[in-house]
């Protein structure tokens, strides 16, 4: 349950500091989009 949370929380932090500070946060936010789309998207 905590792990969901803090999977979805650090990937919306990403996109949003890809958005205002440099596109290689958007690469950690892919990279952790791959790695745990089970907790992010819960199937």
């Amino acid at each position: 349950m905590v792990n969901k949370f803090l999977v979805r929380f650090m990937s919306l932090c990403l996109l949003i500091l890809g958005f205002k500070v440099s596109a290689i946060y958007f690469l950690l936010a892919v990279l952790l989009l791959n790695t745990h789309h089970k907790e992010i998207f819960g199937w």
